[in-house]
């Protein structure tokens, strides 16, 4: 089971570049991923978020990449540089312009730029390894993080085993105290105990609170959930499902068995409480 919160970084280094890659994860009801960087990575946005979908399913993923190029790069070439500064010369002599030098040279500086050099593979290589060491960092800290709530939620569903124990202990008590008010309220009345309007009503009164149903339902929500706490896959929805229906399995039982509340109110409480944790949960 993982968490959706988690961090982590990676370096890679080659002969060109050097990349550093910071990666956060928080909660999301789905995959949304948000990129900054210091550098212009549009054409290889498709390729990392693709990388990401491999590590993460689930949850708001924040990269942060730094990208440095080893050596220096000529923001000119000096070579047009110089050639235009004296073609702008020419011009102004042969028009006859008040131009000053500094305008000469800065309008010689914008035709001079050099190209804007596109994404080399080498650029490419340094980013998906630095972010692939960052995923890899963010996947074990969310594996870590995602055994504290495992454990948290082991320890809940045994409260709430205990709780509803608690209820079976108590049902047959308060079925006993039903056929007592039956039978005494048919004394009052001067009817046997024995004849069939009597025992019809407490057959209809107790059928009206049995919880058999309720409970091997119950059971079955709680064995399914420990089976999916094993995995290691994205199980964050399919626990809100079980903890929803076993919320509305304990509802029904205590309006069943409003004797026995008590015990109904904690389960809610713990059940409760594991919504709130497998919000957590990829």
């Amino acid at each position: 089971m993982l968490s959706m919160t988690g961090f982590g970084s990676g370096l890679y280094e080659n002969d060109r570049w050097a990349v550093e890659v910071f990666v956060k994860s928080l909660n999301g009801k789905n995959l949304d991923v948000f990129i900054r960087s210091n550098h212009n990575l549009f054409s290889l946005e498709f390729s990392v978020r693709r990388l990401v979908r491999e590590f993460v399913k689930r949850g708001t993923v924040n990269l942060h990449i730094d990208v440095r190029r080893k050596g220096l790069v000529e923001p000119v070439s000096l070579e047009n540089l110089f050639t235009n500064i004296n073609l702008f010369k020419i011009l102004r002599e042969r028009l006859n312009l008040s131009v000053s030098d500094d305008t000469v040279l800065q309008l010689a500086v914008k035709f001079s730029e050099a190209p804007k050099e596109e994404i080399d593979p080498s650029l490419e290589e340094a980013l998906l390894c630095a972010l692939t060491d960052a995923l890899k960092e963010l996947l074990l800290r969310r594996s870590e993080e995602g055994e504290h709530i495992k454990k948290d939620m082991e320890e809940r569903l045994k409260r709430i085993e205990e709780l509803l124990e608690n209820i079976l202990a108590n049902r047959e008590t308060v079925y006993e105290k039903v056929k007592k008010r039956v039978l005494e309220k048919a004394e009052e009345l001067g009817i046997s105990e024995n004849r069939g309007v009597v025992l019809n009503e407490i057959s209809l009164i107790l059928s009206k609170m049995d919880v058999e149903e309720e409970i091997n339902r119950f059971r079955t929500h709680l064995k399914k959930s420990r089976e999916l706490m094993l995995s290691s896959e994205d199980v964050g929805r399919k626990l809100e499902f079980i903890f929803q229906e076993m919320h509305r399995e304990i509802t029904t039982l205590s309006n069943k068995l409003p004797e026995l509340s008590s015990f109904a109110v904690e389960i809610k409480t713990e059940i409760d409480r594991l919504k709130q944790q497998v919000a957590n949960v990829e």
